[in-house]
């Protein structure tokens, strides 16, 4: 057997050593070389074939695994792993992850909207995360390296990514991650791929417009303005404020004056978990004044039969996470027939609670006609593997259970659909995610869980008004350093989705919540042409009415010019990155100054934590 084997095309040179384990891909364009740590030690290679630009190499380890590597017609490099589908195995890690030439690079950590993760950070968690898990995973099948000058850099996109995770590690001191393929069903089912594509420009945009034309068709991905045909009243929250309610905001009257105050565009949503419950014209009335009309749903979360909570659905009657009678029914199981569960309760599998779901619903809908259900926890939970015999399902198509609920609600009831996180897998079906401005993983190691600090977020214990919803706190330092820093924070999920779905902060992380920082969220709203989110009562508004109403004018005027718009771009206009721009398919363009100095762009002041807009006349 040859020690080595070579695959090459004008732009690519891919080596195999087979000596040493490892492969080396070179990028001609720009003589940058990438290396492979060497396959763990567990696979010994026993054969290799080369066939053109296609290498298929036989490993033997715990069982057989043919890997076929190919350098395509495009310069690109996938690696397809097949084996004996019986083969039982709990997980692997292949191809070995490509190590950082140097500390002068980037992890593009796609946790929510987007993370340039220095590969020489020391404090951020790395962890291996399934794809579509919000505490850590990432909300996009991709991952991916750039140099720090934002050109040269590769990125993997996980073909087959519903048995997958990304293993973050530092190798030699440095960040760099690989895949992890879980199994299905105990066994490895299927052949897993993955697809490396190597940049000489064009940074962290490139990477996104790449994976934009590789999701969009296979997600079956459609832009707001082809959605909103089947849905009109999704012009409703294009351009407007998402706003939860609670207690007294829960009235008419609140909404009266929020229009009166000039909050013109707004989609209100209620959470039925909580009382007090709207009167029962809430829906047409807010329709008559113009706003959008929706509610919280929840069909993940069950108590186990006894539990105190589940007396509470005679009190509250469209409580969400109560099936009386049906927990041995419709809880999704592990391999051992034990359950699934968090802190909120035991996970329900989302074929067996379809029926319950139509009941609830039907039941909700008479009384409060809405336009849109959040449906809360589905995107953002992971997937997980169902093996209760009466309704078994793989981690796919517990995915594909989760968007079959989705077209229910759409195709029967006229709703369209908002979620918590941006898994997606579920393409168009999530018209709006909450969530995705806020970075998920950024509040660890921090006393935000620490009640009575500054920093505590609240807890759910008052029904009516739930003090993680309504309360004030100060951003923690490592908030502050990760979720929120100007100079780290790039728009990611927004240069692949933008015109196609709707984001927005977390509810308990709402544009106001830290008031501190409130016009920094707002300006990385109006930089990323993403909503504002509220969550209030009648008492939050009256301590800060001034404010709400400066903040939707700042942002929601400005959105509603580029709510249809394609993100084409982003860039750091300073070189300390208080100053960045965005530019839109309709040539539009925000500059927002993070900092504390004025700012001369293109001979206009921006003023310190101010923005301009400029439309394509003045390009």
């Amino acid at each position: 057997m040859l020690n080595t084997w070579i695959l090459e095309d004008h732009q690519l040179e891919l080596k195999l050593d087979t000596l040493e384990k490892r492969i080396t891909v070179t990028d001609k364009r720009v003589n940058k070389g990438w290396e492979q740590l060497p396959f763990e030690r567990g696979w010994q290679i026993y054969q290799v074939s080369q066939s053109g630009n296609t290498l298929k190499v036989e490993l033997q380890g715990a069982f057989a695994m043919s890997v076929t590597i190919a350098l395509t017609e495009q310069s690109e490099v996938t690696f397809t792993l097949s084996a004996d589908p019986h083969a039982p195995f709990e997980k692997i890690s292949f191809p070995p992850a490509f190590e950082a030439p140097n500390p002068e690079h980037y992890v593009l950590q796609t946790d929510s909207q987007g993370l340039l993760l220095p590969v020489t950070d020391t404090v951020y968690p790395l962890e291996e995360q399934p794809i579509f898990f919000c505490g850590g995973g990432a909300a996009m099948a991709w991952i991916g390296v750039t140099d720090t000058a934002l050109e040269t850099g590769y990125m993997a996109i996980i073909e087959t990514p519903f048995d997958a995770a990304i293993d973050l590690k530092r190798e030699r001191g440095l960040i760099t991650f690989a895949p992890t393929w879980l199994s299905s069903m105990g066994a490895f089912g299927y052949e897993r791929k993955i697809r490396y594509i190597f940049f000489h420009q064009g940074g962290y945009v490139a990477q996104c417009k790449r994976y934009r034309a590789y999701a969009w068709p296979k997600n079956n991905v459609i832009s707001l303005k082809e959605n909103q045909e089947r849905f009109p009243a999704i012009a409703k929250i294009l351009g407007a404020v998402h706003i939860y309610a609670w207690d007294k905001a829960r009235e008419v009257i609140f909404a009266q004056k929020l229009k009166e105050a000039g909050i013109d565009k707004a989609m209100f949503l209620w959470d039925a978990n909580h009382l007090p419950y709207p009167e029962e014209d809430y829906d047409s009335r807010l329709k008559e004044l113009g706003y959008a009309t929706g509610a919280y749903e929840l069909f993940t979360d069950i108590h186990p039969e006894g539990h105190a909570g589940n007396t509470e659905i005679e009190r509250i009657p469209l409580k969400r996470n109560v099936y009386p009678g049906l927990f041995e029914q419709i809880t999704s199981r592990k391999p051992d027939g034990s359950t699934y569960s968090n802190q909120y309760g035991t996970y329900v599998c989302p074929v067996a609670v379809r029926p319950e779901m139509v009941k609830r619903v039907e039941k909700e809908l008479q009384i409060y006609p809405h336009e849109t259900y959040f449906v809360d926890v589905y995107q953002a939970n992971g997937l997980y593997e169902c093996h209760h015999e009466d309704h078994p399902l793989t981690r796919q198509q517990y995915a594909e259970a989760i968007v079959q609920n989705y077209e229910y609600l759409e195709d029967n009831y006229g709703t369209f659909i908002g979620a918590e996180f941006g898994a997606d897998f579920a393409g168009s079906h999530s018209v709006y995610v909450h969530g995705m401005m806020t970075l998920q993983r950024t509040w660890f190691n921090s006393d935000i869980h620490k009640k009575g600090s500054i920093y505590h977020y609240g807890d759910w214990k008052n029904n009516e008004r739930p003090s993680v919803m309504l309360g004030t706190r100060t951003a923690t330092d490592t908030y502050l350093a990760y979720s929120i820093n100007e100079y780290t924070r790039v728009p990611l999920y927004e240069l692949v989705y933008h015109d196609a779905i709707v984001t927005s902060w977390r509810w308990e992380d709402a544009n106001h919540h830290s008031p501190e920082i409130w016009w920094k969220k707002d300006l990385f709203n109006i930089l990323y042409g993403s909503a504002p989110l509220w969550s209030i009562d009648q008492e939050r508004w009256d301590s800060f009415e001034a404010t709400f109403v400066e903040s939707y004018q700042r942002i929601c005027p400005w959105l509603q010019q580029i709510c249809y718009d394609e993100l084409v771009s982003h860039r750091f206009v300073s070189e300390d990155r208080h100053v960045q721009e965005t530019l839109f398919s309709s040539g539009k363009r925000a500059i927002v100054n993070f900092g504390d100095k004025p700012y001369l762009y293109e001979e206009e002041l921006i003023d310190p934590r101010g923005f301009i807009v400029k439309n394509a006349s003045d390009n």
